[in-house]
């Protein structure tokens, strides 16, 4: 597995959605303070991503495969919810210190959507209450 790929694979959990002018300003966050949302690659190059919609903002869904070059992520989508139906293509930033990772719809400089995503490491992953 590619290297890139291998830091990549993993189960995350949303934890900001903003819409950013070219210049860095916030001009808005369409999910709210507190986004629902999970994003899953796995080691053979599958993933997936669910985000709840809040208030005017659409749920997300949609599956397929993601392919890798420098630092854009192509989601190649199989299956997903209108209007996430064809290829979705991200700018990611990894922040491995915090266990973080930015999705941009389009590179830094321009107006785009950041999609702020946290590792989720099996300690901290919510498991359901035994009988």
């Amino acid at each position: 597995m590619d290297e890139q790929w291998e830091r990549l694979a993993g189960t995350w959990t949303l934890i900001d959605v903003t819409d950013v002018d070219g210049d860095g300003t916030v001009r808005s966050r369409p999910y709210g303070a507190t986004p629902q949302g999970q994003l899953i690659y796995t080691r053979d190059a599958r993933m997936a991503v669910v985000i709840a919609g809040a208030g005017p903002a659409p749920a997300v869904a949609y599956a397929g495969t993601a392919v890798v070059e420098g630092d854009v992520v192509r989601h190649e989508v199989r299956v997903g919810l209108p209007p996430f139906t064809r290829d979705q293509q991200r700018y990611a930033r990894l922040d491995e210190q915090q266990d973080r990772l930015v999705l941009a719809t389009r590179r830094p400089g321009l107006p785009r959507m950041e999609l702020v995503w946290r590792r989720l490491h099996a300690e901290t992953a919510h498991r359901p209450a035994e009988d």
